[in-house]
């Protein structure tokens, strides 16, 4: 009988230390892992790709050079006290070094301007080129491009006081600047030939020569047009958009299976708000653009 005691005793023991274990891994809040890590602290696996893809030998290399503006507001503008670049462009770059498993230390950024975008791609100076960069027919024989990650159109910036210049028509024996090596310069020039065009290597530089008087117009995509209006009322924009300009992300000609990554990316950024964010913190601000899901809505799917 006491044989019998002593074995309803530890039976009774055993069912409660099964009851509190029980009891304890049906807490929601705590799902551990075995190392004791929580599964929504757990890190994410770090993709996996081909030794041989392009991709895979980015990870290898252990890091990601990007060509990006480093004078344009909202899309990639480098802070002349600390030296980094930010804007939409360095933001999309670095959603691309994330999926790849890399971090920000690992993701380079170099000025490109838009006569050495291509050169750049075409001699492996850098792994892509995101800088505002339309896609056309021409480039597209250079390089391969992504699916167009944003759509502006070209406008025209003069100083507030100008009354003189209302559209491209009237760009017609005007000084007029625009950057060497861009569709801009080319439009000009096919809309306005008779307007006296000064070609520089950036937009920056158009604007000052607008200020101290060698033109009286720069005239490139609204957006780009938009920054230095935002950040100086002395500015506006006219003649509304007349071109379309999609912009794409450059990559190497025959690097189709990058491509086809960025491409998946860019539709899953679309569709689960991340592109949004992007946009409404580099551009959301900036007056007379759309609201984010009215731009995300006219963006073409293919390039």
């Amino acid at each position: 009988m006491k044989k019998y005691a002593r074995f309803l005793l530890a039976m009774i023991a055993l069912l409660a230390m099964a009851a509190l274990v029980t009891a304890c891994g049906d807490d929601d809040d705590d799902d551990t892992t075995p190392g004791g890590t929580t599964a929504a602290t757990k890190p994410a696996a770090a993709p996996t790709f081909a030794a041989d893809s392009t991709m895979g030998k980015i990870v290898a290399k252990g890091k990601l050079t990007v060509g990006v503006k480093f004078d344009q507001p909202g899309f990639g503008l480098k802070d002349p006290v600390t030296g980094k670049v930010d804007g939409f462009d360095v933001q999309m770059a670095k959603e691309i070094g994330h999926a790849l498993g890399l971090k920000d230390d690992q993701i380079e950024f170099v000025e490109a301007v838009s006569a050495n975008r291509i050169p750049f791609l075409q001699e492996d100076k850098v792994d892509l080129v995101i800088a505002t960069m339309t896609i056309n027919a021409d480039r597209k024989t250079q390089i391969d491009f992504s699916r167009p990650y944003y759509l502006a159109g070209q406008s025209i910036l003069v100083k507030k006081d100008n009354t003189t210049i209302k559209s491209v028509d009237d760009l017609n024996g005007k000084n007029v600047c625009s950057v060497q090596g861009s569709t801009s310069e080319k439009n000009v020039k096919a809309k306005a030939p008779q307007a006296n065009l000064l070609s520089l290597t950036g937009y920056a530089a158009c604007v000052d020569a607008m200020k101290s008087g060698r033109v009286e117009a720069v005239s490139t995509d609204d957006i780009i047009l938009a920054g230095f209006a935002a950040s100086d009322t002395s500015l506006k924009l006219v003649g509304g958009q007349f071109t379309q300009e999609p912009y794409g992300i450059g990559v190497k000609k025959g690097k189709t299976d990058f491509v086809q990554f960025i491409d998946a990316l860019i539709a899953k950024e679309l569709s689960d708000g991340t592109w949004d964010k992007i946009y409404d913190k580099y551009l959301g601000k900036v007056e007379g653009l759309p609201k984010a899901a009215d731009a995300r809505a006219k963006l073409p799917a293919t390039n």
